[in-house]
């Protein structure tokens, strides 16, 4: 006899006797795997999910999550790691390029798989593959000397160090989440800080602004670039940081290397939301390149809004590289109004976010689709060399 969608045990107890114990357990095993498509997933017990974000589909538990494969909350070892050796393997033999190799994507999208298990975090697999990352891009940039253009390494989130034969400089650099055992020891971020000749911090969130590597670059006698008002009330940082004035027009010059070269800056007035500062940062090279990161951009399109300024920037400034918070709101006109040579998005997979705003390539690639640039996307640890403007 069929059963129905929504079986009862009752049901199974009306079966005729003759059936086997087999075709008795096929068939409890097929209701209940029919009965649990119907049944609406449940978020991990640290999570709550807002009202705005409640699921439309029963697969899903936040409706954030709908453009995307749904993520496990957790997975077997021996699928993490061959799949973090995979993903090793496609980066390595395809790296960074315009266009970009299919297999990248592909890897990417797998790389998301593994780092929205909610678990994640807290996995040791998934810890060894960040840390070894981080050391390996750290290694490459102690003995990687720019000749021409600009190299672009990601670092962690919405981290980059910017090399050209003149400068180095950073953006938003963390040494990762603070789950135990995730973060790169101190000692590795030391070494990057002798690579670095200034280090620019957006706004005061733990996973752009970072006190330990702030404190090692100034003793290092290098500028850290900062948000009006950080860390103001702790001494160490009084009167260490540098403070632009937050402006459309005003460019400062940071003298770095002992007062040898110089960055020209503007800190573009930007916000996360209504009350958090958030510097948007354009960096001018000694070659006169020039690039943009923004840190948390997210301005509201109203009247006064932060897209006043932002979709005119490129009126004022040619700019090589945009360094974009993928998610953030109105992509495309931030993008249009920046008017890059090339794209390079940052903030995927923060890993110290709740597994819904744990931003993925997959959303990358969907907020993208359809704004005419060239884009890169990179993971942690990778690079690409920018050649001129217009070069490919």
């Amino acid at each position: 006899m069929a059963l129905s969608r929504r079986c009862k045990l009752g049901k199974l107890a009306s079966l005729p006797i003759v059936k086997t114990q087999t075709s008795l357990l096929l068939s409890l095993i097929a209701c209940f795997a029919v009965h649990g498509l119907d049944a609406q997933i449940k978020p991990p017990g640290n999570v709550r999910v807002p009202d705005g974000e409640k699921p439309s589909k029963p697969f899903i538990w936040s409706e954030r999550r709908l453009p995307t494969a749904p993520e496990l909350f957790d997975a077997p070892d021996e699928w993490i790691g061959r799949s973090l050796q995979w993903v090793n393997y496609i980066l390595e033999i395809h790296p960074p390029s315009i266009p970009e190799h299919p297999l990248r994507r592909a890897a990417l999208i797998r790389l998301d798989d593994v780092l929205h298990i909610e678990s994640a975090p807290r996995k040791e697999l998934v810890q060894k593959f960040f840390r070894e990352r981080m050391e390996r891009v750290i290694a490459e940039i102690e003995k990687t000397r720019v000749t021409e253009g600009m190299r672009v390494w990601k670092l962690y989130n919405h981290g980059f160090l910017v090399r050209t034969p003149a400068v180095s400089f950073s953006f938003d650099v963390v040494p990762g989440t603070n789950s135990p055992g995730f973060a790169v020891p101190k000692e590795v971020m030391e070494r990057l800080a002798a690579q670095t000749d200034a280090t620019f911090i957006s706004h005061l969130h733990g996973d752009h602004a970072n006190q330990d590597f702030a404190r090692t670059m100034l003793d290092r006698g290098k500028p850290v670039i900062a948000p009006e008002g950080l860390w103001k009330d702790r001494a160490e940082f009084a009167n260490r940081l540098t403070y632009p004035e937050r402006s459309t027009t005003k460019v400062h010059s940071i003298a770095i290397r002992d007062g040898a070269q110089t960055l020209k800056v503007i800190a573009f007035p930007g916000h996360q939301g209504p009350t958090v500062v958030n510097n948007v940062h354009l960096v001018t090279t000694p070659e006169g390149f020039t690039v943009v990161q923004t840190g948390d951009q997210w301005g509201d399109d109203v009247p006064g809004s932060d897209f006043d300024w932002l979709s005119q920037i490129s009126r004022s400034h040619r700019v090589d590289i945009l360094f974009p918070n993928v998610w953030t709101k109105g992509l495309d006109r931030i993008v249009r109004g920046v008017n890059p040579n090339i794209v390079i998005t940052g903030h995927e997979n923060e890993m110290a976010h709740t597994v819904d705003h744990r931003e993925d390539y997959t959303q990358t690639y969907n907020r993208m689709y359809g704004i005419p640039y060239p884009l890169v996307v990179m993971a942690w640890g990778e690079t690409w060399l920018y050649r001129a403007p217009g070069a490919r």
